[in-house]
């Protein structure tokens, strides 16, 4: 799996974290939706809490609110990533790791701010939603951005890193730009139909 994880190729890395992410979303979807209560993060979540339970009072204040935040989160990657990498994977590929199950649990427990008419249950139909692809544009981030890391963590109890050395400049390849690129592109489309859907309620 580290092959691929940390293979030359962009868009081999983003396959497989995000079919990794997919496999723990899968399962955290079905055990949620089977076992959990409903609502159980209900307001609970960072982003429940940046976002609020209401809707802005048209569709650009919603959309221009939901890029804002999720660019925010973006920004987060690619710090995670310029920070640390722990035995080759760098930091940076927990969190779309850690949303994509978030967001798994989300849906099994309805625990969404702005509540859907009932918990989803596993199906297909989630593809007509927007999380998913939202998610996928933060793993494309991760993976394009996961050469930059400053440190090497070797041990985390007690908490000890070295630098990488020779210290990698903060510069990314033509492949990893088009990548980053095209989250943006696939982030601010996703953005827009979930702020279209949100204010359609």
């Amino acid at each position: 799996m580290k092959r691929l994880l940390c293979h030359d190729s962009l868009y081999v890395r983003f396959l497989a974290l995000f079919g990794l992410g997919l496999v723990l979303f899968t399962v955290a979807w079905t055990l949620s939706y089977y076992l959990m209560p409903e609502g159980v993060l209900r307001g609970r979540t960072g982003s429940a809490m940046l976002a609020g339970d209401e809707a802005a009072g048209s569709f650009i204040a919603e959309w221009l609110r939901i890029v804002a935040l999720n660019l925010m989160a973006g920004l987060l990657i690619v710090l995670a990533n310029r920070i640390y990498r722990f035995r080759g994977y760098p930091l940076g590929y927990i969190i779309p790791l850690a949303w994509l199950t978030t967001y798994a649990i989300c849906l099994g427990t309805n625990s969404f701010s702005i509540q859907l008419p009932e918990r989803m249950a596993p199906s297909l139909a989630v593809f007509g939603r927007t999380g998913l692809y939202e998610i996928a544009a933060f793993t494309l981030v991760a993976a394009a951005t996961y050469s930059i890391n400053l440190y090497d963590v070797t041990r985390f109890i007690p908490p000890t890193y070295e630098p990488v050395t020779p210290k990698p400049e903060f510069s990314l390849t033509l492949e990893q730009w088009v990548g980053l690129g095209l989250a943006i592109a696939v982030l601010l489309a996703a953005n827009a139909r979930e702020a279209y859907m949100i204010v359609s309620l």
